[in-house]
């Protein structure tokens, strides 16, 4: 019995010498705080023409994603629609339209206008 209460007694303390060390803790990190201050999502729709099936839907995802700013993105090549999410404090939806426009010869997006036309 005594060697128990002694062994717990040594893993307890050996634990509130290694906890500080570890880097876990109950509250955020200033970094993560900061990271999440700068971050400002936006959601939006978009129109994409050119896609026949779902391996196109995941290439048009992937060059998406490529783009900066652009956090998530979900292509369905039935519905020829992309729901994309962006920091709007790195980019615009105009900016993600013109620049994946630009280097994918053949897909092309499109603002979505409202009412999903």
């Amino acid at each position: 019995m005594r060697n128990t209460k002694t062994a717990t007694i040594l893993f307890s303390g050996l634990l509130a010498i290694l906890a500080p060390l570890s880097g876990f803790s109950q509250e955020p990190s200033r970094t993560a705080q900061s990271a999440t201050a700068k971050l400002q999502v936006t959601q939006c729709a978009l129109k994409v023409s050119g896609m026949t099936c779902g391996g196109c839907a995941g290439m048009v995802e992937k060059s998406l994603l490529k783009l900066d700013g652009v956090t998530t993105a979900k292509v369905d090549y039935k519905t020829g629609e992309a729901r994309v999410e962006f920091n709007s404090k790195k980019t615009t939806l105009e900016k993600i339209v013109a620049a994946f426009n630009q280097v994918n010869s053949g897909f092309r997006v499109a603002q979505s206008k409202p009412g999903g036309n």
